[in-house]
């Protein structure tokens, strides 16, 4: 029995051995596929990329704070310097200079920052400059070698100005008559001079009205100061070229060798009217506009005149800002005090004027406000053929009609009869071309001018021009000859542009030299489109010197640049 039941349980063992390896060789088997299933599996990458993501954003995070941080402290620091020195530089203030800007970092929280405060006599005023220094713990860059960061600001304010020059270059184009521009404008210009005259001291301030729109009229004793070619009375414009626009400076009759400009033409490039045939039709529209409104107002000293000369302005042409801002800046240069000297003699303006456009200097503020509703249009001329000089056009002293040289075709009609009694009659027409004269008024043509030869004479082109617009004078060679080619290739003849693009350039430059010369340039676009912006923006002073307004805003932006020059001054 015993061995019986030994091999009993060895074969038990045996078997239960047996079953144990299958179950280990199982659960190795459902490991491996566990394993391979998990080798297989992706998602666990993605959760470990978005840790490293999310620490990565965390950082840079961290650092923007550290920079607004920075950025914050920093114009917190710049505005309180700035009111500390302007309250500081007040002359009116009976406090201590120092005091003040203590005061003023004092209250805003930020005495730490202070560094130094330097006071100085500036005119009859003063000059106050504080410098302050800052340093703070960093979050986050101190990950990148950054443990602080550092910040240092100046700001300086002067009072003490002891002159004020100021050219308003003011737009009176054709667009400057809609929507009530010119008296919206009007107010704001008395506001402006009552602001400018009554906070500064007796004789101390002088504005200049320059208005412009294809051109600038300044009148016949400013011109009179310069040596023009072919010069006349009707109106008196410049045609400046391109290295004009380049200096502040002029070149006036008194100089050793002085240069001649290009007195603008007397002529309308936009219309048409009837002169050919109404001795008495006017011109509408010409490029220099001669009314007296419109001519510029030199260094006036009263709120009144300054208010009058704006309100009595007429809106008249295309938009030159280009030669507004040219005459504006020479009319704050010290090359234009023999014109000033000439001005007073004439009685034209305060003796008081005497010795303006005073020199560059830090005791002198010299503003130009250019204000315009638009962008540049053509500035047309004169070429130099049809300028002066005899024409071809013949006028009739008795009847004042005129007449020009033309070649016709004369025709001649003979009639012949055959003889015998079934006599056929026949008609012959010869034709020729003759020289004779064609007179408009009655569209005939002559063997001699108008009225014959013994009270007639060739017009001059400038007097072609007094008669005629560009048009009209066109549209008459026309109707002589019945060809179109006539007619435009006459416009082409007799008148030339400068394109927009050319007088951007020019204004460019022209607001370069005056701002090289520490000029200060306030610009308006007023109710102007985008495109004016780029163009303002490049003129001023810096982009905050430009304002973009519409409607009665102008006479804020006005009011505002008046309040600004004639407080301290912010020189830094």
């Amino acid at each position: 029995m015993f061995g019986t039941t030994q091999r009993t349980r060895g074969t038990a063992h045996k078997a239960r051995s047996a079953k144990t390896r299958e179950w280990c060789q199982a659960g190795v088997n459902r490991t491996k596929s566990i394993a391979r299933l998990y080798a297989r599996n992706e998602d666990g990458s993605l959760i470990i990329f978005g840790l490293f993501t999310f620490v990565i954003i965390m950082v840079l995070t961290g650092i923007g704070v550290d920079i607004a941080r920075h950025e914050t402290l920093r114009t917190e620091l710049q505005g309180t310097a700035d009111r500390a020195v302007l309250a500081a530089a007040n002359s009116s203030s009976t406090d201590d200079a120092t005091a003040v800007v203590e005061d003023y970092f004092e209250k805003a929280g930020l005495s730490s920052y202070l560094s130094t405060v330097d006071v100085e006599s500036a005119g009859s005023g003063s000059s106050v400059t504080v410098t302050v220094d800052a340093s703070f713990s960093t979050y986050f860059l101190h990950f990148a070698g950054l443990d602080t960061l550092e910040l240092n600001t100046y700001s300086t304010a002067e009072q003490g100005m002891t002159e004020l020059e100021v050219a308003l270059v003011l737009d009176v184009s054709g667009s400057m008559g809609n929507d009530d521009k010119l008296t919206n404008l009007a107010t704001a210009g008395a506001e402006f001079a009552e602001t400018v005259f009554d906070n500064s001291e007796e004789d101390s301030a002088t504005i200049s009205v320059i208005p412009y729109a294809t051109q600038v009229n300044v009148g016949s004793i400013i011109a009179s100061q310069f040596s023009l070619e072919d010069s006349h009375d009707s109106s008196y414009c410049f045609n400046f070229t391109e290295d004009d626009f380049s200096s502040n400076t002029v070149d006036l009759i008194t100089d050793d060798d002085p240069e001649s400009y290009v007195q603008t033409a007397n002529f309308d490039p936009w219309y048409y009217n009837d002169t050919y045939v109404y001795a008495d039709a006017e011109l509408s529209m010409v490029v220099c506009n001669p009314d007296e409104n419109n001519q510029v107002l030199p260094f006036s000293t009263t709120y009144t005149e300054v208010s009058d000369k704006i309100a009595g302005l007429t809106d008249d042409g295309n938009t030159s800002i280009d030669v507004g801002v040219k005459w504006g800046m020479t009319f704050l240069d010290p090359s234009f005090q023999d014109v000033t000297t000439e001005l007073i003699a004439q009685g034209e303006i305060d003796a008081s004027n005497a010795g303006r456009p005073v020199e560059y200097s830090d005791t002198a503020l010299k503003v130009m406000v250019v204000m315009t509703d638009g962008t540049h249009t053509s500035q047309f001329y004169i070429p130099d053929e049809y300028r002066s000089g005899e024409s071809d056009i013949y006028i009739d002293a008795d009847t004042d009609r005129v007449s020009f040289a033309a070649d016709y075709e004369e025709c001649t009609t003979t009639t012949s009869t055959s003889s015998g009694r079934r006599g056929r009659t026949t008609s012959t027409t010869t034709c020729e071309d003759v020289d004779g004269y064609y007179a408009p008024y009655d569209e005939e043509y002559y063997d001699a001018p108008y009225g014959g030869w013994d009270d007639v004479r060739l017009l001059d082109w400038s007097e072609v021009w007094d008669r005629y617009t560009i048009k009209s004078h066109a549209y008459m060679r026309y109707d002589e000859s019945g060809d179109s080619d006539d007619y435009y290739d006459w416009i082409d003849y007799t008148y030339a542009y400068v394109d927009d693009d050319d007088k951007d350039d020019r204004l460019s430059d022209a607001c370069d030299a005056a701002k090289a010369e520490g000029i200060i340039i306030f610009t308006i676009g007023f109710e102007a489109p985008d495109d004016a912006e780029e163009i303002l923006e490049d003129c001023a002073s810096s982009s905050s010197h430009y304002i973009d307004v519409d409607g009665l805003d102008v006479t804020d932006a006005f009011a505002a640049i008046a309040t600004k020059i004639t407080e301290l001054r912010l020189v830094e």
